[in-house]
Order: C-alpha cells, then structure tokens, then sequence
C-alpha cells in the first residue's frame, strides 16, 4: 500500500495526529523507516522524535553517522514544517547546516525542533538533537530551511 493509497499525501495540519499515529505506514520503505525515526509529537512549528542509536546509524568506526543524524534533524523540521502550512502548499528543504557537538556510540537520541521564521515562501526551523538522558548531551545543532511551494491543486502558478 502506497501513502497515497492510504489517503496521506502527506500529514497536513488538520490532520496532524492522524498522521503521527499511522507514521509507520507514511515512513514504509523510506529513508526515515530505514533509520528508526519515531516522531512523538508534531505540531504548527514544533516536532518531538527519537532515534536508537543502533546498527542503522552507526558508521563502520562505531559512531553514530553524520548523514543519519542529519536525515533525522530533517525529518524532525519537516514534521514541524507539515502543520504549518495551509491546506494549498506544500514544501521542500532547500538548505540546512549541522553542527555536530559530540559523537555518540549508543543509546537513544531526543529531537526538537522549533520554527523561528515562517514567511510566504520560506520557513527555518532549528533543531537540536541530544541524548535522551537523565542529564542530556547536546549532540547536534541544525538550521533547516524550507520552501514553501503552491500544492498541486492550490491553482498558484508552481515556481519550479
């Protein structure tokens, strides 16, 4: 079963928890499946996730991969990105920086991201990735930015 099969085009604002709750039919044979993303709260500018730091993440030196904490810091801001756009738009990552803190062999990883700019065509979310501890460890940094683009039936002429 496809996400469009399964009605999800993708998770949009009013329907946010529907989309959280069936994560794992909208993550099935995607990368962020593949790695163990587990969003836990997602919400107009603001998404929670974890991830295990196990054999899907770790490079061959046995720490975390840059790329994996990366992919996840980016799908943690796309799902603070979904509700926070109207029903017409859609959006893409057109950049991000991360800045990695410390290196991590295991365990289990806490992302949050938060919007800190939301305009007509552009949204920019930090995220800061730590471990999910008693006392937290900063792990990662990242600034995401999103374009903001007219959905397929918005009307809007496309920018692309």
């Amino acid at each position: 079963m496809t996400r469009d099969e399964a009605g999800l085009e993708g998770p949009i604002q009013t329907r946010i928890d529907e989309a959280v709750a069936k994560q794992d039919l909208i993550f099935a044979d995607s990368f962020p499946g593949a790695i163990g993303v587990r969003i836990l709260e997602a919400k107009p500018g603001y998404a929670k996730a974890i991830i295990e730091v196990d054999g899907r993440v770790l490079h061959p030196g046995g720490y975390a991969h840059g790329g994996a904490l990366a992919g996840f810091g980016d799908t943690v801001a796309a799902w603070a990105t979904f509700p926070a756009l109207a029903e017409d738009e859609i959006f893409t990552t057109i950049e991000f920086k991360a800045n990695f803190i410390t290196g991590v062999t295991g365990g289990r990883l806490l992302g949050e991201a938060n919007a800190v700019h939301k305009g007509g065509r552009t949204m920019v979310i930090e995220v800061r990735i730590t471990t999910d501890e008693d006392e937290p460890r900063l792990v990662c940094v990242m600034l995401v930015t999103q374009a903001i683009l007219p959905g397929k039936h918005s009307g809007r002429p496309s920018l692309y």
